[in-house]
């Protein structure tokens, strides 16, 4: 059984892969312009669900140790939050 976990692990990662880089691509066309809010909030969920996976499954912290998790992904939804907020703030004029 852990051949089929691994088989669909990778897939998602493959996955979340061609997502990062289709995003990428939209988010570079932009050079002179704001980035699309939409681009820019695919970005910021491939940081919070790679973060995701890293703590649950790479760190083995799945069932085990829940508060930990919590606090672990809690610092990237953080930066993510941080950094929706300021590029909002800068693309409505009301900040530098």
């Amino acid at each position: 059984m852990a051949y089929d976990k691994d088989i669909w692990l990778l897939g998602r990662a493959i996955g979340v892969i061609l997502v990062a880089i289709v995003s990428g691509l939209v988010a570079a066309q932009w050079k002179h312009e704001a980035v699309p809010f939409v681009a820019f909030a695919i970005i910021l969920l491939l940081a919070v669900v790679k973060s995701r996976w890293i703590v649950l499954d790479f760190m083995g912290l799945r069932g085990v140790r829940p508060r930990l998790a919590i606090a672990l992904l809690a610092w990237p939804a953080f930066f993510v939050i941080v950094a929706a907020a300021r590029t909002a703030l800068a693309t409505f004029g009301i900040a530098g």
